[in-house]
């Protein structure tokens, strides 16, 4: 049996979502296996640049999220939205996260919400290299080998495999399917879900 997740970094509805997916793996952690896969919301030339529009976006949208799911988006994230130098793009932190996956995967959970919130919640650059090192020094993981090997053109080519494969798997972001291992996946949610109530309604798969 395995849980797949589904989300990007810069989906806010994902941010938003952090709480419930933590409640869920803390659930099943030692009985279902996890996978996490990164959607590539906005990649290349579909990744905006802030801006005035940027902002409107931001400022139309957060705040239903913020109310539905009671995740904050501070001042330092509209800021950053009308900073027209900053291209919102999914890439930066996915390849970080394919980083993580592969030389950390049990802290990988933990690397993505701390991920979201270092935009939405202290406003700060996914094209800033000091944006990770932070986290990575918080959850204790290797700065220096994260310096070297982060953006490897492996890594870049597993991060377009996985885009592609998510894309495939998910019908909005976050996304939760449950696969029996019989070749037969279950689609959980499309969008944002209560916690509490995913818990119980996995439950119910595993009798």
């Amino acid at each position: 049996m395995k849980l797949i997740y589904i989300m990007d970094p810069q989906c806010g509805w994902c941010y938003g979502n952090s709480e419930s997916i933590q409640k869920v793996y803390e659930a099943y952690k030692d009985e279902i296996q996890f996978e996490f896969l990164v959607g590539g919301m906005w990649i290349g030339e579909q990744a905006p640049k802030g801006g005035a529009q940027t902002y409107q976006f931001m400022k139309q949208h957060s705040p239903v999220m913020e109310e539905r799911t009671g995740a904050l988006v501070s001042t330092e994230f509209y800021e950053l939205a009308q900073d027209e130098t900053y291209t919102f793009s999914s890439f930066e932190p996915a390849l970080a996260m394919t980083w993580v996956k592969k030389n950390a995967p049990s802290k990988m959970l933990a690397f993505i919400s701390e991920l979201q919130k270092a935009q939405f919640y202290f406003g700060q650059r996914f094209d800033d290299f000091k944006t990770y090192l932070s986290i990575l020094q918080k959850l204790e993981l290797d700065v220096k080998l994260f310096m070297d090997s982060w953006g490897s053109e492996e890594d870049q080519k597993a991060t377009i495999g996985e885009i592609n494969r998510a894309r495939q798997l998910a019908n909005g972001f976050p996304s939760l399917l449950f696969d029996k291992g019989d070749g037969e996946m279950t689609e959980l949610a499309a969008g944002y879900f209560d916690g509490d109530e995913m818990v119980d309604k996995i439950y119910g798969y595993t009798l």
